[in-house]
């Protein structure tokens, strides 16, 4: 089953992500980030999708891991992650010259992975 929660966590957050880069907030994020919309166009390309789709479920994988190990409730290992990724993101965003709206944008979605996987590990290792 672990398998299982770390692939499935994966795919939604990857999904997800796609609407979040898109959909969502695609056009702030390719502003703050400076790219052209071919260069925006170019990260769509098929080695690089295959490459987030490994980079994801490694991830996942690591993330499901800690959560069904650790000795207390998966929620309250996911809120510990949150917190990390939430300073961890600011950090760099800020030694990165990043806008705040841009950090809010990434962090954003970074907690939204770490909910997707909890909720993943929850449903299918309890």
């Amino acid at each position: 089953m672990f398998y299982i929660a770390a692939a499935i966590g994966a795919l939604v957050s990857f999904v997800l992500g796609c609407l979040w880069y898109t959909i969502l907030f695609g056009k702030q994020w390719q502003k703050y980030m400076g790219y052209s919309d071919e260069e925006a166009k170019a990260i769509f390309a098929p080695k690089r999708i295959l490459s987030a789709v490994l980079c994801e479920w490694f991830a996942a994988a690591c993330l499901t891991g800690i959560l069904f190990n650790l000795p207390m409730s998966p929620w309250i290992g996911a809120v510990m992650a949150s917190v990390f990724v939430i300073f961890t993101c600011a950090k760099q965003g800020i030694f990165d010259g990043k806008r705040p709206a841009l950090i809010l944008i990434n962090s954003g979605y970074l907690l939204l992975s770490v909910a997707i996987i909890a909720t993943s590990v929850f449903l299918f290792l309890r």
